[in-house]
């Protein structure tokens, strides 16, 4: 009885401690932003606007410590602070950027944020 009780116990343990990540997930892959032709204009500004400077998040009224993200100006202010909160995930609340809008808006932080 004690042998079968330990034999249960040893495969439990075993099959415990197995599983299964994603590699990809665990060790994201660097953003390789050599291909990638960030425009302020074409693609960060279309997105903060649809996605960041709307009413009770960063518009002109708002009230939270982010502040407004009415204009490029206070945009590039802020532009580390967003890609930061952008790649955790945190920003925006309640949707997810897609993962072309994250690349997006980190290569163009990482470039010098320019009003291009």
């Amino acid at each position: 009885m004690i042998k079968k009780i330990s034999s249960i116990l040893a495969l439990s343990l075993v099959f415990s401690s197995c599983y299964y990540d994603k590699e990809e997930l665990l060790y994201p892959s660097p953003v390789d932003c050599s291909t990638l032709n960030a425009r302020y204009s074409t693609h960060i500004a279309p997105i903060i606007q649809t996605r960041c400077a709307i009413s009770g998040c960063h518009d002109a009224s708002s009230g939270n410590k982010g502040g407004p993200f009415t204009n490029y100006t206070l945009i590039q202010l802020k532009a580390n602070t967003i890609k930061a909160q952008v790649e955790s995930g945190a920003m925006p609340q309640g949707s997810s950027l897609t993962a072309n809008e994250i690349r997006l808006i980190s290569c163009w932080v990482s470039s010098g944020a320019p009003n291009n």
